[in-house]
């Protein structure tokens, strides 16, 4: 009995390392296999306001997107010197947040499942500084759901980019008082209302204006943007130029957007000759939450603050200095001129 227990333990015994060893043979392990990305180009040489095309390669194609970052590793120049776009994306929609995870602010790249390339652009972005050439390294990286890897040598792309000197007059002016936060992201100014949430400054409805020398026509607006933007063409007649930030309308959205203090706007309107020369003229203290703009009644809703003297594409700037050189009864006047004007475009 004794060796029949003893056969039978041993006999479990080996059935048990033969099934073992039939698992062992049966499992095998495989290294993932991504896709491997190649840029067409590791540089690039732009004029501020030009931009340049980049196609990403996989040597083959994948059932899913691929995801891919481009940032600013090193160099001369800023992030904001720079933007990608491609189809229908803008920089704003591919530009990367502090809570997507992927990493330093950039911006992000997507080549669709089963296709094996992306174009993208690259745009050099023409601001008011007079500067020299601006040099640098963009870093191409696997990020998002990370299925490819970049080609040794192929990460970085070198982006050389050249001042140029519009042949344009453009203003700019801002009332959010925009700054970048801890991630790069520009961020407005917020207010705190009466349900006691923040909310952007560009809540409130102001607007930029160019008139002719009369101030009869209304030749260049933005009333829609933050900030807003206008411009006097090289193509537009010779002649002067009258620039017109206005506080139109303290009104938003809701009763419970209404600001529980009293806002002093931070206003700065920037005029200039692109890559030429520019002058910005801060207004804070002018307008106010409490006084309002022209849609309630405030006299002082529009200051015009400068001339620009137009001579082909030379641009003189001149102090307009309100309403002390027009005199009180043609300002009044204008100030009702103007009102009308405004309320045909509204």
């Amino acid at each position: 009995m004794k060796n029949i227990l003893k056969y039978n333990k041993l006999l479990a015994i080996a059935s048990l390392v033969l099934l073992a060893s039939c698992n062992d043979d049966d499992t095998s392990y495989t290294k993932s296999d991504k896709a491997i990305v190649t840029p067409s180009i590791t540089s690039l040489t732009l004029s501020e306001g030009t931009s340049g095309q980049v196609t990403i390669t996989l040597d083959k194609p994948l059932n899913v997107k691929t995801d891919l970052k481009i940032e600013l590793l090193s160099g001369t120049g800023q992030f904001r010197d720079f933007t990608v776009s491609y189809g229908s994306k803008t920089p704003d929609d591919l530009e990367t947040t502090v809570s997507d995870g992927w990493g330093l602010i950039g911006y992000k790249l997507e080549i669709p499942a089963y296709t094996t390339s992306l174009t993208f652009d690259i745009n050099a972005v023409q601001d008011f500084n007079v500067e020299s050439s601006e040099s640098l390294v963009l870093k191409l990286s696997s990020a998002g759901n990370a299925v490819a890897l970049l080609k040794d040598g192929s990460d970085k792309i070198n982006l050389t980019i050249n001042n140029s000197v519009s042949t344009n007059f453009d203003v700019q002016m801002s009332w959010s008082a925009p700054t970048a936060d801890s991630h790069g992201t520009i961020t407005n100014s917020r207010y705190t209302a009466v349900d006691n949430n923040t909310y952007s400054l560009c809540d409130f409805d102001f607007d930029l204006e160019i008139y002719d020398a009369s101030i009869s026509n209304v030749l260049e607006s933005d009333y829609d943007n933050c900030p807003a933007v206008a411009t006097i063409n090289a193509s537009d007649p010779d002649g002067d130029y009258v620039i017109m930030p206005s506080f139109w309308s303290r009104t938003v959205s809701a009763t419970t957007r209404v600001p529980k203090e009293d806002i002093i706007y931070p206003v700065k309107v920037t005029m200039g000759k692109k890559g030429s020369f520019a002058h910005t003229t801060d207004m804070t203290g002018k307008f106010k939450y409490s006084t309002g703009g022209v849609a309630q009644g405030n006299p002082n809703g529009y200051i015009p603050i400068a001339i620009v003297t137009k001579t082909g594409t030379n641009y003189v700037l001149t102090d307009f200095n309100t309403a002390a050189v027009l005199g009180s009864g043609r300002y009044a006047s204008l100030i009702e001129k103007i009102k009308k004007i405004k309320r045909n475009k509204k």
